[in-house]
């Protein structure tokens, strides 16, 4: 669903006191503050497009940082991608502070505090990613994130205008298109992380054959066979490397393999063009053949069941119309 926080019909007085508890409701706990002494104005509209959480916001002077009392746990393990549209923002995080101009982006952990300032009028969009959905390790994130990515050419420059469009199609990006703009959004955001990573220091040999692996998994999710031994014939490497690469991220291969497949197959029962798939016609497009294994996993993972799932975000979908 679409989500309206403004202060157009609020009094003057009131205003930022309005917009920071309706920003703190939307966005799982925010501390605003402004900046300044003039009238505050305020538009944000937020949406999800798949798994992402994206919002356009225009507003006056203020800074902004996580709240200590943060209400939403599961956006504490997203990077925050912002991209800034007009108006300037000094971003920190861990010590590094850079200063955004129209056309840049930045990315932070909300693991960790952060805090956006804007000293002038301003439009941004932010995009909540789940972390597991990049590919990269976060210790190798953690050296770029506060920084200025720049978008005047290379990946960035694609980027940049690729989330200004999504956040004003939000509406649109809900219906049958979105898992697959997902998909672009991830990957667009996975290639300007991964060319930042490249240009301040090459990757580690078991990083690089990691984002390898990775993107082996990925392509081969449908297949049932895909299993360790297939995967380390196919990198050159031992059974035994191929569990340590992964033990060293605090995942082990089949795990890894089940979590993609089932963010798969939540994102196709929620999308109206599948809703007259059976669910075991679903689990088995993502290699998942056995339909009791997959009901117990899915519940166990999402809290619920498939078709219990699936009843809600079509519901959700329809109110969302």
């Amino acid at each position: 669903m679409t989500s309206l926080v403004t202060t157009e019909t609020i009094l003057r007085a009131e205003r930022f006191e309005h917009w920071a508890h309706k920003m703190s409701q939307v966005f799982g706990g925010l501390d605003s503050r402004p900046v300044d002494r003039s009238p505050f104005h305020g538009v944000a509209v937020s949406g999800s497009v798949g798994s992402l959480r994206l919002a356009s916001i225009e507003a006056a002077p203020l800074s902004v940082r996580p709240s200590a009392r943060r209400t939403a746990p599961e956006e504490r393990d997203c990077y925050k991608v912002a991209l800034q549209v007009s108006g300037t923002c000094v971003v920190e995080q861990d010590g590094t502070r850079d200063t955004l101009t129209p056309g840049d982006i930045a990315v932070c952990d909300t693991s960790r505090p952060y805090a956006f300032t804007y000293g002038s009028e301003f439009r941004t969009v932010l995009m909540l990613l789940p972390r597991p959905l990049l590919p990269v390790r976060p210790e190798a994130i953690r050296g770029i994130t506060a920084r200025r990515l720049t978008s005047e050419g290379g990946v960035g420059a694609v980027v940049g205008p690729f989330l200004q469009s999504l956040g004003a199609q939000r509406r649109a990006c809900s219906g049958p298109a979105a898992p697959s703009l997902m998909d672009g959004a991830v990957s667009l955001v996975t290639a300007l992380v991964s060319e930042k990573l490249a240009e301040t220091s090459p990757p580690a040999p078991h990083e690089a054959m990691m984002t390898r692996i990775r993107g082996y998994i990925e392509a081969r999710l449908p297949n049932p066979g895909l299993t360790p031994d297939a995967i380390a014939e196919a990198h050159g490497i031992s059974r035994r490397y191929l569990f340590k690469l992964f033990a060293a991220e605090g995942l082990t291969v089949a795990g890894w393999i089940r979590t993609r497949r089932l963010e798969r197959c939540a994102r196709e029962l929620a999308s109206p063009v599948s809703a007259e798939h059976p669910i075991s016609m679903v689990a088995a497009r993502w290699g998942l053949l056995d339909g009791r294994h997959f009901s117990r996993v899915f519940k166990s993972v999402y809290g619920e069941t498939p078709r219990d799932f699936r009843r809600r975000a079509l519901a959700e979908h329809t109110l969302g119309r």
